[in-house]
């Protein structure tokens, strides 16, 4: 499959995070992704993806700056890490090890960062991965569970989560390791089984 290299600053750093997620699950978990299985993990994905949206409608829904603050600096960073962690966990249960290249996220001026964007940008998130969730259930119902990762959902989802990022302002990278690390804490805390 011949997957656009453009973005190839973020394509390194997924290609590192996915290493780091590997590595985690080794030597923390003691169970490689396949065990957990891909089935699993895109049931985590939605799942995760689900808490991300719930944030954003807090966001939306509150004129509390506290509120809105917490969400924007806090929550909303974490579920979109941990969105990303559950579909990076997919592509390793699937021993799929092709590089993605998803593209930049959109470039957005405050005339544009209004609600519906956001809206817009949540529904594609929603349908992509959901949409993987799906295939992959029903490859596996179908016995078709060697089958390869679908990279363009996958892709899809990425940039779905980069402009989640571009939109609040955050570093997604940076997001997605902070939040490696606490669940390092969380597996040596026994708060994970």
């Amino acid at each position: 499959m011949d997957i656009p290299k453009e973005n190839n600053s973020f394509a390194d750093s997924l290609e590192q995070l996915e290493k780091r997620a590997l590595q985690i699950q080794m030597e923390h978990f003691k169970i490689p992704p396949e065990k957990r299985g891909r089935a699993f993990y895109s049931l985590e994905l939605v799942g995760e993806m689900g808490e991300l949206l719930n944030d954003c409608k807090k966001f939306m829904r509150t004129k509390l700056a506290h509120r809105r603050a917490e969400q924007i600096e806090k929550r909303i960073p974490e579920e979109t890490a941990d969105t990303l962690i559950a579909l990076i966990l997919i592509k390793l249960a699937a021993h799929e090890e092709q590089k993605v290249f998803p593209k930049a996220p959109f470039n957005i001026d405050e005339s544009v960062r209004t609600t519906m964007w956001l809206h817009t940008c949540l529904s594609s998130l929603a349908l992509s991965a959901s949409s993987l969730y799906v295939k992959e259930i029903l490859e596996i119902s179908n016995n078709e569970g060697e089958k390869k990762l679908d990279l363009e959902i996958y892709r899809s989802v990425v940039e779905s989560l980069l402009n989640v990022a571009n939109f609040f302002e955050f570093n997604l990278e940076e997001a997605t390791n902070n939040k490696l690390t606490r669940i390092i804490s969380k597996v040596e805390e026994g708060h994970y089984d």
